[in-house]
């Protein structure tokens, strides 16, 4: 007597598994050069892997399960369901060198886009190889070129201070005058003529202000004639 109802049972499971069975599949998958592939797909089926989750008929998420590497080969393999329809494209990295093989489900190439386009029904069951052209890491020249800027940046400060504190112990030996015309130069070089005139002094003052500011080793004139330049030493 139990025996039909068992049978029965089985029947039923049967039936219920046609009823939650696959019927399509499209959508992306975009591969990655660190072994990852993330997934835009539309199904009416969940697909139990890692890392993907199944919403809305939509399956979303990226997984590391699909991609493997041995002796610089990767492989990217689909291993699901049976499909009434299947439209995927898959999206091989950018970095893509060559095809090695592609086995399973009807697929066409592009290869200016880097995409393979799996059309087919029934189970599927894709599987693609393919090697990849080496990338280099440049990470190191964006360090090297901060600590150079570092290193710049300590000693114009060190020179800028050091030059601070020299004029800090000798202003108390300067003059009003020549105290000012060093704030002046502190700011830029000037011409002598330029200098003078800012200064509202006559030429004799500012040509012994000159000397006694040379003399204390804080100013240097270059150039010739009217063209002087004076600046800070």
């Amino acid at each position: 007597m139990k025996l039909p109802r068992i049978l029965l049972l089985l029947a039923s499971s049967v039936i219920l598994l046609n009823l939650v069975s696959a019927t399509y599949i499209s959508g992306g998958i975009y591969l990655y050069a660190n072994g990852e592939a993330t997934f835009d797909v539309s199904s009416d089926f969940p697909i139990n892997i890692q890392g993907l989750t199944f919403e809305n008929n939509k399956i979303t998420g990226t997984t590391s399960q699909l991609i493997s590497l041995q002796e610089g080969i990767w492989t990217f393999e689909l291993n699901l369901e049976e499909y009434d329809d299947i439209f995927l494209d898959i999206y091989l990295p950018k970095n893509l060198d060559s095809i090695n093989s592609i086995q399973g489900s009807d697929s066409i190439i592009d290869f200016e886009n880097k995409v393979i386009t799996i059309i087919d029904s029934g189970k599927l069951d894709f599987k693609v190889s393919y090697t990849l052209k080496e990338t280099h890491d440049y990470s190191f020249i964006f360090w090297i070129i901060l600590i150079i800027f570092i290193i710049l940046i300590f000693f114009i400060y060190k020179k800028i201070k050091s030059r601070k504190e020299r004029f800090d112990y000798i202003l108390p030996i300067v003059s009003d005058k020549e105290q000012q015309i060093i704030d002046i130069l502190m700011k830029k070089p000037m011409r002598q003529k330029e200098l003078r005139k800012a200064l509202g002094i006559p030429k004799a003052s500012f040509s012994r202000y000159m000397v006694n500011l040379e003399k204390k080793k804080l100013i240097v004139r270059e150039g010739e004639g009217k063209n002087k330049i004076i600046k800070l030493k």
